[in-house]
């Protein structure tokens, strides 16, 4: 069956790039376009930028087209088959009731979670990607954030500190939902004066502000996200030329505690005086309690910090 009559509609809170569907199907993007190209198994949207944009129908659907062919079939010979005839060619052959591994997507925190770990534990690279690429699609991007990204992480963070998990496995995980992440913000461009996040310098973790950025988007505001490690002068500067809106912060790390101070209270004093300064993460609260005449506000849960977007971005207009 054709992809029209599969009922195509992505829009932007379904709408993933080709690098991350790549990722979430095991496919590479060469292979996925010349299936466009010669069988139309799937018809993307194009982005702002001209970018092929996949629905998770597309990705579910190529998902099922990557098991068949996987299995020894030519496309040619399945290209053409709906989605019910795939998943009678895709069905595994184990014991009743057991399900493959690239079979149902993952549709609750506790099972997501706990594959992850699993395969986290075996140092299964390919599995974790595929098992949270599915949790993207199976769950929707706030509720992936929500309710498996940020309890992975501080799970992952929590087993390292107690020594059950290595100091590779955290990097495995952090590594892989980074690429993830990084690809689901590729392309959603928003209009008005930009959210920008970042950490300084001395703060290396990265998960926390870029699950925010990705909220940021999914709320509707125009996110710039320059990365971690940046000294304060350098974030007053971009925000400046950038015109922001906000300057969000993400600060985890008590032993850097000292040298973040100093970092906050430079921002503080430099931003622009309609620049909403934000500060999150697991060390805000420590961090701000030592800054003096602080404008900014603490945002120490992620419900809170969606509420703040949600209000942003709602007051954000495009720039005459």
């Amino acid at each position: 069956m054709k992809n029209a009559e599969r009922g195509h509609a992505a829009t932007t809170h379904d709408a993933f790039p080709l690098r991350t569907v790549a990722a979430m199907t095991g496919l590479t993007p060469d292979l996925i376009r010349a299936w466009e190209k010669r069988y139309a198994v799937v018809a993307p949207i194009r982005g702002a930028r001209g970018a092929r944009l996949y629905s998770a129908a597309d990705i579910g659907h190529l998902r099922l087209l990557a098991q068949v062919v996987g299995a020894g079939r030519a496309i040619g010979d399945v290209a053409a088959l709906n989605a019910a005839e795939l998943e009678t060619l895709a069905k595994p052959c184990g014991p009743a009731g057991q399900t493959h591994e690239g079979g149902a997507l993952p549709t609750s925190r506790a099972n997501a979670v706990e594959r992850i770990l699993e395969r986290l534990r075996d140092f299964d690279h390919a599995a974790v990607a595929r098992l949270l690429g599915d949790a993207v699609v199976g769950l929707g991007t706030q509720r992936f954030v929500r309710e498996v990204a940020e309890p992975l992480v501080h799970q992952v963070g929590a087993r390292w500190a107690a020594g059950e998990l290595s100091i590779a496995e955290e990097h495995l995980l952090t590594g892989t939902l980074r690429n993830l992440l990084a690809g689901l913000l590729r392309e959603r461009v928003r209009a008005g004066r930009p959210v920008l996040l970042a950490t300084p310098a001395g703060e290396r973790h990265e998960l926390g502000v870029l699950l925010v950025a990705l909220l940021a988007v999914e709320a509707g505001a125009n996110v710039v996200y320059l990365g971690v490690d940046l000294p304060a002068p350098d974030i007053v500067a971009a925000a400046t030329r950038a015109r922001a809106s906000v300057v969000g912060l993400s600060l985890v790390a008590a032993d850097n505690r000292a040298r973040a101070v100093r970092a906050v209270e430079a921002i503080n004093r430099g931003l622009p005086a309609d620049v909403e300064l934000w500060l999150g993460g697991a060390d805000a609260g420590h961090v701000a309690a030592r800054v003096k005449h602080l404008r900014g506000c603490v945002l120490d849960t992620l419900r809170a910090t969606e509420a703040e977007l949600t209000r942003v971005a709602a007051a954000g207009t495009p720039d005459a």
